[in-house]
């Protein structure tokens, strides 16, 4: 039975956003966060040790008054527990994020995205994924999104946005720098009935892309830092009439992320927020 390393610890709630940056600087795929009085308490699930410890280090590194444990809990303990968190969410008019225990859900109309959980990221209960998720359904709406265009999806994690990209008739591209996430995503697709020729998937960023391929449709859901390191090669991937959706930006974070997306040759940004204790913003560009 493999295992998986659990991270618990709790800060002053005035060293909250330094954890944050902590976290989102050393884990990808997420972390669970609650808040009691003056003390945030946060829990992250990791496979590899050598990640955990690297968590570890940074949080009693750099966080006045960090209190750090490590366990280890088994695989299935992990999905047991899954199964009691998470619940069908509803995303923009269009999508539905259903776990594969609960795909006889009705859907209320919304097409179903079946996601099965484990250690990456995107299951639409964090705020950064449902706005991308609001952000394509709505771009769908507006009629600003040709389905016969390709898609890329940056940072794919369990591959829901490209997941949903195809349930609109769109074939494209999935990427992610962690094996690991590129694997879960491929379960997802066969659960989502999704043929690799719709939905094709490899591990790597940008730089795994043939030169001068574009996208009509850019997903980029990762972290503020790299999204601005990555600008003007992202902005170079959108095609004439195209979109952009950028995530993974805390609310303070977005002004910066704007500004490196300036003079590249796109429109807007349209700036969608959302979240309860931590507030993340979805920057949506097009290109004429």
């Amino acid at each position: 039975m493999s295992m998986i390393q659990v991270i618990q610890w709790s800060v002053p709630v005035e060293h909250a956003d330094r954890a944050v940056g902590v976290l989102t600087a050393q884990t990808p795929h997420g972390w669970e966060e609650e808040q009691a009085g003056g003390t945030v308490f946060y829990r992250v699930h990791l496979v590899e040790s050598a990640a955990a410890r690297a968590v570890v280090q940074a949080l009693e590194g750099r966080i006045p008054g960090a209190v750090v444990s490590r366990s280890e809990a088994e695989d299935k303990d992990w999905a047991l527990a899954w199964k009691e968190f998470f619940t069908p969410i509803a995303s923009g008019q269009r999508f539905m994020v259903l776990p594969p225990w609960l795909s006889d859900t009705d859907t209320e109309g919304r097409q179903a995205i079946v996601i099965e959980p484990r250690t990456a990221f995107g299951t639409g209960h964090h705020a950064t994924t449902a706005l991308c998720l609001e952000a394509v359904s709505d771009l769908m709406d507006a009629s600003r999104l040709d389905t016969s265009g390709a898609f890329l999806d940056l940072g794919t994690g369990t591959g829901i946005l490209g997941l949903a990209c195809t349930l609109l008739g769109m074939t494209g591209l999935g990427l992610d720098i962690d094996p690991l996430a590129v694997e879960n995503a491929a379960a997802n697709r066969i659960l989502n009935n999704v043929p690799p020729e719709a939905m094709a998937l490899a591990t790597g960023s940008l730089d795994a892309l043939a030169p001068g391929r574009t996208f009509h449709l850019v997903l980029a859901n990762i972290l503020a830092n790299p999204l601005k390191a990555m600008a003007r090669d992202l902005a170079a991937r959108v095609a004439p009439g195209g979109s952009l959706v950028l995530s993974g930006i805390l609310a303070e974070q977005a002004q910066a992320v704007a500004a490196a997306y300036r003079e590249l040759g796109l429109e807007g940004p349209d700036v969608r927020t959302k979240g309860d204790g931590d507030i993340w913003s979805a920057l949506i560009y097009s290109r004429p």
